[in-house]
């Protein structure tokens, strides 16, 4: 769920990154490091953001799905890389019913999981039907699935409660991803998928070996072996990058070292869209932020054009709403809570609340540290006084904060698709609820057309943003930054998995 904060995920890391957990795959691939042509079949990729284990049915964030959905765990539909367009994948086709309330997909025929296992209607039905034992990655987003009908080895009827034009969109990220029945108990230390490679080993906080699953039912993908290498910290990334001990980095945040490679013919530097939102949160049921005018105040105190400049080096847009500029419901809002000293200045003497006192909860990740050291000087020059508190990411901050609501103020980059439907959601992190924003949701899922389903998210988030739970400060870029003989990473980030089966080398 979160990225580099997820989804978002990602007892401390410091005791963590000492456990390895050793991941047997039922099909190991070769160990061959060249193709025909010469190139290498290996690629070594550096990530700032590890997975807590392989468990995305129980453990939240972007980290896991990032390294597993698509190239382990397979899902009925995917999403395309143009982050709208769903695409056929173990489902050969689907069709729906005249009124939006099954959903019939026609399952591929030649598919088995990698310790041989088969995959049938069945297991579809195994897997949407126990969605409620989830407690992760936002189950409620397929709520409306009430059971699946296995109408032959091969055909699957999805039945619903509710017509949910959103249903085909979920079922392409983590919900949507179906696990071999049999190994289910073992998920956060055995990923057995259809997918394909395979999870040769994980050791918690530090590297994860992939090989390809040599059996896999579709194309096989070029490479043969794959290191996702993780980093705490940025400049060790990027020092690895330069020294050849990884090939890239993907989601490069360390922009105030980006020259050196784009002005060296050895490497390549590709910008694209990232769904990522960095959300400066604030707990509305209690604390400080109950009152909504500290809330608007902090809207106008934070100047976020100065935090692009100054913590993505320009490598962003501007925001002030839960909405991306590839939202089809995006508009320019950002002008609703202008940069403006003085006003924040009136809304906290109107709160009647003097010298207002807010605990700033901070995960350990280096974006993090950089924005809430901005974001406190900036609310101190209006009257707040902000203590800072560090958590560690992932263990600490997903139990206090995340699951515990132990906060005043939070920041974290949610990457994860759509993230707005979660203010629709009152159990979520951030402990809000508006039963008009509930309603437009509900509009929104029941539309029959693209232009009513726009219409009414964009009511959604208007009214999001009038209440002011969260300042939304920015939408980054995803900075892909590769040896030069890289090439077929995506440039866009649709928030679900770096897809490694495109990958090749020259």
């Amino acid at each position: 769920m979160f990225a580099s904060l997820s989804n978002l995920r990602r007892a401390a890391l410091a005791t963590i990154a000492a456990l390895c957990l050793v991941i047997s795959s039922a099909c190991a691939g070769g160990t061959s490091s060249s193709s025909g042509s010469g190139g290498s079949t290996d690629i070594k990729i550096g990530l700032t953001a590890a997975p807590a284990n392989l468990d995305m049915t129980q453990t939240s964030g972007a980290a896991i799905p990032q390294a597993l959905m698509y190239n382990v765990y397979e899902s009925l539909v995917k999403l395309n890389t143009d982050g709208k367009t769903i695409e056929p994948l173990l489902a050969e086709d689907w069709s729906v019913s005249d009124d939006g309330l099954t959903y019939t997909f026609n399952l591929r025929k030649d598919v088995a999981f990698s310790n041989g296992d088969k995959f049938d209607a069945q297991t579809v039905k195994f897997n949407l039907e126990r969605l409620n034992s989830w407690t992760a990655n936002t189950p409620s987003n397929l709520s409306a699935i009430d059971h699946v009908d296995v109408s032959s080895d091969y055909a699957a009827k999805v039945v619903l409660n509710k017509p949910d034009r959103n249903v085909l969109y979920w079922l392409a990220g983590p919900l949507g991803a179906m696990f071999d029945p049999n190994s289910v108990n073992s998920l956060k230390t055995k990923a057995i998928g259809t997918g394909p490679f395979l999870v040769k080993s994980y050791s918690v906080g530090s590297k994860m070996l992939l090989t390809r699953n040599a059996k896999y039912w579709g194309n096989k993908p070029f490479l043969e072996n794959v290191q996702l290498t993780y980093y705490t910290d940025t400049t060790s990334c990027s020092n690895a990058l330069l020294s050849g001990d990884i090939d890239t980095i993907y989601d490069f945040i360390a922009y105030d070292q980006l020259d050196q490679f784009k002005n060296n013919s050895n490497y390549s530097v590709r910008v694209g869209n990232a769904q990522g939102i960095l959300v400066l949160s604030m707990n509305s049921q209690k604390g400080p932020f109950s009152n909504e005018k500290l809330r608007k105040a902090v809207m106008y105190a934070v100047n976020r054009k100065a935090i692009v400049d100054t913590v993505l080096n320009g490598y962003g847009t501007v925001l002030s709403a839960p909405t991306i500029p590839t939202d089809a419901w995006y508009s320019n809002v950002s002008s609703m809570y202008s940069f403006n000293q003085d006003k924040a200045k009136k809304l906290i003497k109107e709160s009647g609340i003097d010298n207002p006192t807010i605990v700033f909860k901070v995960p350990s990740r280096s974006y993090a540290q950089s924005v809430s050291q901005l974001v406190k000087t900036q609310l101190e020059a209006v009257g707040f006084t902000v203590k800072l508190e560090t958590e560690e990411f992932p263990a600490v901050w997903l139990k206090n904060t995340f699951n515990g609501k132990q906060y005043d103020m939070t920041v974290i980059n949610h990457v994860e698709p759509r993230s707005v439907f979660n203010y629709g959601n009152s159990e979520y992190y951030w402990n809000y609820t508006n039963t008009a924003v509930s309603s437009a949701f509900e509009q929104a899922r029941k539309s029959s057309t693209d232009e009513a389903f726009n219409t009414a998210m964009g009511n959604a988030v208007k009214q999001i943003q009038e209440d002011a739970p969260a300042d939304w400060i920015y939408n980054p870029k995803l900075v892909v930054v590769s040896k030069s003989d890289v090439s077929g990473i995506n440039k866009n980030d649709v928030g679900i998995s770096l897809e490694l089966s495109n990958i090749k080398r020259s």
